[in-house]
């Protein structure tokens, strides 16, 4: 019986300090944990679902009807899933720097450099790249004019394009000059394309929900950030291989060289 004084024990690690070769009687491992047995049989099953849901080994073999052993293929699974994690949080740190990156080098390109990032950027959305012009130009800011493909070009659209310094913020103020731009060019709409970050006053006047006025879509840092990176631009990737022994392969070979029979050393019936 387990003292119930001292810290409990798990299930799967009282297998793992009793069960790694016989089999026992789940009632038997009942007692020993100071447990019903039908609690014990029901961690079972509990146990067996969830590693079938998490495609893994689950933390014990059932030998035949109601004895089980600890299963050793699941440390390997656990060392196994400790490894990818590794690597996807080693991967996500790398993306976040690679953004920095790209975010720093965004905020130092010249004018001219930033109006052909913004050419990329709307190649990669739904318009008519042909019907793209350039209309004014003042302040790090480019006036562009075009339509969506889907409209047949009967909606102009202003395109905003400003250029901002590194992590600044777009304030509704210019929320309400693109608005503001829109009959000059007999637009219906108008779309910000910038490196800068909108506040929540901005975001809010482009929306404007209360009232019937032309919407102003946002594509300010993260949206562009993830339009460059979804495309490849300004990016590279690296495919990385990494290798982890095959425990399966290894007990296969031990349990298949057991298993060859080996010669008499005192068989004197070989060549000689």
């Amino acid at each position: 019986m387990a003292d119930s004084r001292g810290p409990r024990i798990t299930l799967r690690e009282w297998l793992a300090e009793n069960a790694r070769g016989e089999p026992i009687h789940y009632k038997a491992i009942a007692e020993a944990l100071g447990r019903d047995p039908a609690s014990v049989s029901a961690s079972l099953s509990i146990e067996k679902a969830q590693a079938e849901r998490e495609v893994r080994p689950p933390y014990f073999v059932r030998v035949k009807a109601g004895l089980y052993r600890y299963n050793e293929l699941c440390e390997a699974a656990k060392d196994e899933q400790k490894i990818d994690k590794e690597i996807r949080d080693r991967v996500k740190e790398v993306n976040w720097w690679a953004r920095n990156e790209v975010n720093e080098a965004i905020a130092r390109l010249s004018m001219d450099g930033f109006a052909q990032l913004a050419s990329n950027v709307l190649a990669n959305i739904r318009i008519r790249v042909d019907d793209v012009k350039e209309r004014d130009r003042y302040n790090k800011t480019i006036i562009l004019t075009g339509s969506w493909l889907d409209d047949g070009g009967r909606a102009p659209v202003v395109f905003y394009v400003k250029k901002c310094g590194l992590r600044e913020k777009i304030t509704r103020e210019t929320i309400l000059e693109i608005r503001g731009l829109l009959p000059n060019y007999q637009a219906n709409q108008g779309v910000l394309i910038s490196n800068g970050i909108c506040t929540e006053d901005a975001r809010e006047a482009a929306v404007q929900r209360n009232y019937t006025v032309p919407p102003v879509h946002i594509m300010d840092n993260e949206i562009i950030l993830n339009i460059l990176f979804e495309s490849r631009t300004g990016v590279k990737s690296r495919k990385l291989e990494i290798f982890i022994k095959d425990d399966d392969f290894f007990e296969q070979l031990n349990s298949e060289g057991s298993s060859c029979p080996t010669s008499d050393p005192g068989d004197s019936s070989r060549a000689q």
